[in-house]
């Protein structure tokens, strides 16, 4: 084979080059004391080091998300300490007012103090953490709870909801006694209040047709059609005007369920969902003539689990049942579909590939008061449990004790010690929480010193391997240094 003196230029050519790049190579290895930099070097190891970078990136936010709830729950656990301290101070002015040798003036400058500890709770309820609320439920960028007026009746015989609404402000508690009796809305009925706990009375009328009390600066709506009887020793009906907190968040008491598609029968979800559920009915039926066929997703309509047969009007899902009825109309047709959506207060964070955690609060469920709930049109006590409601208890207390009422001072005193079992459970659970949050933690930690510790056998390089392969690549080098120089050196003129 004839060999022209350009190849071999160009192969010497050539040849310098891979030994400079396996040089440089080399000594970027043993720069960055790793055996591993390109997918060339260690095809295999490169698809495990990505692999652990990527597990270790998703650790990494685990461990942060880890660390932000543990600090929305460490400020909640501090909070719920706070109130329980509260709490004690709360029964100790409530034992000291039910003392029967104390003054209305002694009741109402304690009034005066459990005012003030009213205003603290406030303001520990709408605790934030970096600027968002951790009692108001979804609602991060609002107040879970808002200072306002509710009523307390001490007629057993005024049925519930016959005050409608409560407006306006007062400094202290109304006394409101009706002086006869009537038919809110239809006859003429009067009344008196007093907001000093007693000393002086104010005179007022409700005409037919109104039925808003005008107590000065606050009103009260009854209900039209009310009755109410004139307040004697005996008993009748009786108002007091006092402070309230009107929970402002939102809360997962309620489930919705929106229809798709032309049929009119009614619909009806129970269980606990965390997310939305569709439910799709796979061949046309009625309501009075069940079977029925249906289907469900709980991924949006990704994927369906189906053949699912009800007996009856009671289709089951993960997590609880739709139940159909009859509505404006009884039949339903293939391709119906229906979303349970429940209301989703709950803020989660995750701290592993299969876990999470939650780390808000919904406030009305710990302290209780007042809340308007979806599609209502006023407040009420929630939850209605009075053992469960603090600050419901707390403002009947205040209402009592301004105004002079030792029996609903007792039952107030009865109340707080199972008031203060309640806020206590809720304390223990949001520990339960921090107490996972800890352990996620540490099992995290473990995760990546062991994904480190992984990638650092698959990358890193032994030192004197790598400075073994920087002296010999070098060596390499010089030999083709030198014997491209020779060849470089040759010419048919060196021979005429």
């Amino acid at each position: 084979m004839r060999i022209s003196t350009n190849q071999i230029f160009n192969m010497s050519l050539g040849n310098l080059n891979s030994a400079m790049s396996r040089m440089a190579e080399a000594s970027m290895r043993n720069s960055a004391q790793k055996r591993v930099l390109l997918p060339s070097d260690d095809p295999a190891a490169m698809g495990g080091i990505i692999n652990c970078r990527s597990f270790g990136l998703e650790t990494k936010q685990y461990i942060k998300n880890i660390k932000t709830a543990t600090s929305w729950l460490s400020l909640a656990d501090g909070v719920l300490q706070q109130t329980s301290t509260d709490i004690g101070r709360i029964k100790t002015l409530a034992e000291q007012a039910a003392t029967g040798t104390l003054t209305a003036e002694q009741r109402r400058s304690i009034g005066q103090n459990l005012r003030g500890i009213m205003g603290n709770l406030l303001n520990k309820s709408n605790t934030e953490f970096g600027g968002k609320s951790i009692f108001a439920g979804h609602k991060l960028d609002t107040n879970a709870y808002d200072l306002t007026l509710s009523a307390t009746t001490t007629d057993p015989a005024l049925p519930a909801g016959s005050v409608v609404a409560v407006k306006g402000a007062s400094e202290s508690s109304v006394d409101v006694r009706f002086t006869s009796g009537g038919t809110v809305g239809t006859d003429t009925i009067t009344y008196k209040y007093s907001s000093d706990g007693g000393k002086t009375w104010k005179n007022g009328t409700l005409n037919p047709g109104d039925t808003e009390l005008n107590l000065g600066p606050a009103t009260v709506e009854m209900k039209n059609g009310t009755a109410v009887t004139e307040f004697t020793d005996a008993g009748g009906t009786r108002l007091i005007v006092r402070p309230a907190l009107e929970y402002k968040g939102d809360d997962n008491d309620d489930l919705n369920v929106i229809r798709y598609g032309d049929t009119q029968v009614d619909t009806a979800a129970d269980g606990k969902f965390h997310s939305d559920v569709l439910v799709r009915i796979d061949k046309n039926g009625d309501v009075n003539t069940p079977p029925i066929t249906y289907s469900y997703s709980l991924d949006n309509g990704a994927s369906w689990v189906h053949s699912n047969v009800s007996a009856d009007t009671r289709l089951e899902v993960p997590g609880g049942s739709l139940t159909l009825s009859s509505g404006a109309g009884n039949t339903f047709s293939k391709g119906d579909q229906f979303v349970i959506r429940p209301n989703t207060a709950d803020l989660r964070l995750d701290i592993s590939q299969s876990r999470s955690i939650r780390v808000n609060n919904i406030g009305k469920d710990i302290f209780g008061g007042i809340y308007t709930k979806p599609g209502a049109a006023n407040p009420t006590p929630s939850p209605d449990d009075k053992n469960s409601n603090l600050f419901e208890t707390l403002g009947r207390l205040i209402g009592f004790v301004e105004t002079n009422d030792k029996n609903g001072i007792g039952n107030c005193v009865a109340e707080l010690k199972k008031v203060h079992e309640h806020v206590e459970m809720h304390a223990a659970e949001i520990g339960a929480r921090m107490n996972r949050a800890a352990s996620a933690e540490k099992l995290a930690e473990i995760r990546k010193d062991n994904n480190t510790a992984l990638i650092s056998r698959l990358e890193d390089g032994d030192l004197g391997e790598l400075l073994s392969e920087l002296n010999q690549s070098k060596l390499i080098y010089e030999a083709v240094a030198r014997s491209s120089r020779m060849i470089s050196e040759m010419s048919i003129l060196s021979y005429i």
